[in-house]
């Protein structure tokens, strides 16, 4: 099958139907793959759409969902997005950082937002973390709360209180704080970088420089710049 156009993959199924044959879901899925190899994106949508009660699986849905994200088609997706969730599936760790990065990178903060709150709590998430620090800053820049506090929250389950944020990402969560002007909230937020970062002899002084790492909170602090603080 792989290698086939998306017509002819079409009619195999079609012909199943004639005479009445049910594929099973391995046979499915390898529809759908070879139609992802294609970029045959319509042509999935349609053979998912039409699929028996007992089809599509997680699978399915991560195969044609992780399509449409390549492709940058953000509501399509989430229309799969939906469906899998009210059948019962979880989203894979896979699609959910593909369509995190999808968002951000075209700036659908909002749509995120939804998202993070529609899978959450039962979603235990293990993200890029990486991923998080752009969303972070992309909150800082946009000005979006909620962008803000659904990427927190996300990291916060992702790491399972097992592990404490990365330096990279309580930066960027001062950085949005100081960018929305909740001073207080970037101070707090300081404050739990230095009880977990402060012990790293060698790059304190960069991470806690108002030279540099902190500079968006000095400036947040006095529009004035320097000469405000020393006053």
């Amino acid at each position: 099958m792989i290698g086939a156009s998306a017509v002819d993959l079409l009619d195999f199924v079609a012909q199943m139907d004639d005479f009445e044959l049910v594929p099973n879901l391995a046979s499915f899925n390898l529809i759908l793959k070879a139609m992802r190899q294609a970029k045959e994106t319509e042509a999935a949508e349609k053979l998912l759409d039409g699929g028996k009660e007992s089809l599509p699986n997680d699978e399915s849905y991560d195969l044609v969902m992780g399509m449409l994200f390549e492709m940058r088609r953000v509501e399509a997706a989430l229309k799969y997005i939906d469906m899998a969730l009210q059948s019962g599936y979880k989203l894979s760790i896979k699609v959910f950082t593909e369509c995190i990065a999808c968002c951000v990178s075209q700036g659908q903060l909002d749509t995120l937002v939804t998202l993070i709150e529609r899978c959450r709590p039962p979603f235990l998430l293990s993200v890029d973390e990486g991923l998080i620090v752009s969303a972070l800053a992309t909150a800082g820049r946009t000005y979006s709360s909620n962008l803000l506090d659904a990427s927190w929250a996300i990291l916060r389950c992702s790491l399972c209180q097992k592990k404490v944020p990365s330096p990279e990402s309580f930066l960027g969560k001062i950085y949005a704080h100081a960018s929305l002007g909740n001073l207080q909230k970037a101070f707090g937020t300081l404050h739990e970088f230095d009880a977990a970062h402060g012990n790293l002899v060698n790059e304190a002084e960069d991470l806690f420089s108002p030279f540099t790492s902190l500079y968006p909170l000095v400036v947040a602090c006095s529009k004035k710049g320097f000469e405000a603080l020393d006053s």
